[in-house]
């Protein structure tokens, strides 16, 4: 589903009793689609008529050490972005003054620069939208390789507001702050259902996204580590989970059996915890990011790295955080 916002910008104002505003309308659009299990960037590349190349460069996609693209089950990647403009010009009357009352409104373009705390189920493309900006831009302002966002995430924000401000004599109307107020309180009160139904979704996607974005940090195996500059395997697990559902995950492998609901690694879904060792005595555990994929901290010399899972070296069993 492709996504796109307009900029409106108000260049000229009322030149006589029956001038012309001069609008630009701005728009960036951006075509994307959901990673679903088994996809590979061939396969969508060719359902959606673009080359293989081109989805890698809008999407920045690595490739691992076999060649081949890094993708995950709920990653939304780019697939087209145009962007264009058109002006209008459009008649407006001039605002009428009394002797006894002057007013004047004017439109202003202000720019803003200030960070944004990602929350559950939020995407680039909102928050560009909300922030009147672009993907490409947030990506830039805050060196993305991609699209992947985690709860909690700072993000620094860059983008335009249209603010009126109007200015009359012995009078200030408080009548549209309130009822503006009051519909943005009616707002999230309706939404809060559909937030609440949809946090699992947004949780599995978070953690995955994360421990995508630990991977390409360059973070050494360091037995007993659980922080950005080194973790061993329960380490790895135990801060995704808290960094992206608050869950509270002990460090430990076979301590960490007992907060999640087991079941085959064929029946694993992106979030789920791998084991590897039988149930009681666990050696090593992973993230499964989906796609036959995980994310691990394999061992010392090693540093936090996607890896396929291979016959060779199978997880025992997958379980999903209770």
């Amino acid at each position: 589903m492709g996504h796109s916002h307009n900029s409106i910008k108000v260049l000229a104002g009322v030149a006589s009793a029956a001038g012309f505003l001069l609008v630009t309308s701005e728009a960036a659009s951006a075509k994307t689609v959901t990673v679903k299990a088994n996809d590979t960037v061939w396969s969508i590349a060719k359902k959606n008529s673009v080359s293989v190349q081109t989805i890698e460069k809008l999407n920045n996609i690595k490739k691992n050490k076999n060649n081949q693209d890094l993708i995950f089950v709920g990653q939304k990647l780019t697939i087209t972005q145009k962007n264009s403009s058109s002006t209008t010009a459009t008649k407006a009357k001039a605002p009428t003054a009394t002797a006894s009352q002057t007013s004047s409104a004017t439109t202003v373009k202000q720019s803003t620069q200030n960070t944004y705390k990602v929350k559950s189920g939020d995407t680039l493309s909102k928050i560009a939208s909300a922030y009147d900006t672009t993907v490409t831009k947030l990506k830039s302002l805050n060196k993305l390789k991609s699209d992947t966002i985690y709860v909690g995430q700072q993000l620094k924000v860059s983008g335009t507001a249209a603010t009126t401000t109007a200015k009359q004599e012995d009078h200030v109307d408080f009548t549209s702050a309130s009822s503006t107020s009051t519909s943005s309180a009616t707002s999230a009160s309706s939404s809060k259902n559909t937030d609440d139904s949809s946090s699992s979704t947004a949780s599995t996607t978070s953690v995955t996204s994360l421990a995508v974005k630990l991977a390409g940090e360059n973070i050494p195996y360091v037995w007993g580590g659980s922080s950005l500059k080194g973790m061993d395997c329960s380490g790895l697990v135990a801060y995704v989970y808290k960094h992206t559902t608050g869950i509270s995950l002990p460090h430990n492998t076979v301590a960490q059996e007992s907060y999640v609901s087991t079941h085959s690694v064929g029946k694993a879904v992106p979030g789920d915890i791998l084991f590897w060792g039988s149930k009681g005595s666990t050696y090593h555990d992973a993230i499964y990011i989906g796609n036959n994929q995980y994310v691990a901290a394999p061992t010392p010399g090693q540093n936090v790295q996607i890896e396929t899972i291979s016959k060779y070296l199978m997880p025992s069993f997958a379980g999903t955080v209770k």
